[in-house]
């Protein structure tokens, strides 16, 4: 059993329509954004197994219906590939007058209040290598 303690840094790039707020979680650490056109969030983690990264959009308020907050870029450690975006999921809270689905997958776009969850593993690579399809891992 592998007992090493693996560090990454995550960077964020958020999008927006209108200026809506979210509160970003990653682990015990929790940072609330006001995105503006488009915010960069970076994180620091390490662990060694799963771990889950949560951005919640809060801000969607009938009075400004137009209001939506985009994960455009997932880094880790420096590598961006758009899949480690479509690997979360958004799990919207519908007006009660929208009868939507409870889960959306591969989704980036948050137009409503909800949360997109991002689930992966640590060692990154490891979970990169996986999402990517690159074949068997030998130990």
């Amino acid at each position: 059993m592998d007992t090493k303690i693996y560090p990454v840094e995550i960077d964020i790039l958020l999008k927006s329509v209108g200026e809506p707020f979210c509160k970003i979680t990653l682990g015990d650490q929790v940072v609330d954004v006001k995105v503006r056109q488009q915010e960069r969030v970076k994180l620091i983690t390490q662990g060694n197994g799963p771990i889950r990264l949560s951005i919640e959009h809060h801000s969607k308020l009938r009075a400004d219906p137009s209001t939506a907050l985009i994960v455009d870029e997932i880094k880790f450690d420096g590598l961006s590939n758009f899949k480690f975006v479509c690997e979360g999921v958004y799990r919207p809270i519908y007006p009660k007058y929208i009868d939507g689905a409870a889960e959306l997958p591969n989704n980036n776009y948050l137009a409503w209040n909800g949360v997109w969850t991002l689930d992966f593993t640590l060692p990154i690579y490891t979970w990169i290598h996986n999402i990517d399809g690159l074949g068997w891992i030998y130990d």
